[in-house]
């Protein structure tokens, strides 16, 4: 193990306790075997990452992360990341991974769910994106969706017109946001993580899979993604109340 992963592993650990991260459901991650875990993803973002390192010191199992492509398109950067399991989107490699037994974590909202504003909060948006469903199908590995409420709670993001046209023009994520006080450290909220039980896919050859059946199968996941966040929300409404400043 390098030195990077080693103090990669150790901020991750130092966040979990920093935040009391808490997984709900967290026996439905398989011990053995592939799974794609698609989740919620905040302006933070690290909420997978402290999923993730949960994985890895309980189930002595290091997922790969799908990480926005352009953190790796800084060299130095890059090549870290690569060493603690962080990989650029590719559908083909994502297969290739799940194929190989391992466990693939990834934000299907991707910074599009990430800026969106705090009025917003506590919602997802995956319309459009089917990638993941189609990598899930072709690899045959179930789905196992996440929601993470309290993440949207470390920042305070405020709508403005430069951060989606800065996106658009030029994919620079730059919010406009606040965390303690009027500084960008992290709240010490409390992160919940609600795990669903595996969702697995049709038996469908690769070669057969076509764009109705990944459809079909979105909406599928998208149903349980619902139910998943309004189970969420019911039960953690004390937690986001003592979050609020």
């Amino acid at each position: 193990m390098s030195v990077f992963v080693e103090r990669w592993d150790a901020l991750w650990r130092y966040l979990r306790e920093y935040h009391q991260y808490e997984v709900i459901g967290g026996e439905h991650v398989p011990a053995v075997g592939p799974a794609l875990v698609a989740s919620t993803h905040s302006l933070a973002t690290y909420e997978n990452l402290m999923l993730a390192s949960l994985s890895c010191d309980e189930l002595g199992r290091r997922p790969f992360i799908v990480g926005d492509d352009l953190m790796f398109k800084v060299p130095w950067l890059g090549a870290r990341l690569r060493e603690a399991r962080m990989i650029p989107r590719d559908r083909q490699a994502a297969v290739d991974l799940l194929r190989a037994g391992e466990i693939v974590g990834l934000g299907p909202g991707g910074m599009r769910e990430a800026l969106r504003p705090s009025h917003d909060r506590y919602r997802f948006d995956w319309h459009g994106r089917l990638g993941f469903v189609w990598v899930s199908i072709v690899a045959q590995a179930p789905i196992i969706v996440g929601v993470c409420p309290t993440a949207d709670d470390i920042y305070t993001v405020y709508e403005n017109p430069i951060t989606p046209w800065l996106y658009k023009q030029f994919k620079l994520p730059m919010p406009l946001f606040r965390g303690r006080g009027l500084s960008p450290l992290p709240r010490p909220v409390k992160i919940v993580h609600w795990i669903s039980a595996p969702i697995a896919p049709p038996a469908v050859a690769p070669d057969d899979v076509t764009d109705e059946i990944v459809a079909a199968h979105h909406a599928l996941v998208s149903e349980r993604m619902h139910a998943l966040v309004s189970e969420a929300l019911a039960q953690a409404s004390d937690t986001r109340s003592s979050n609020a400043e």
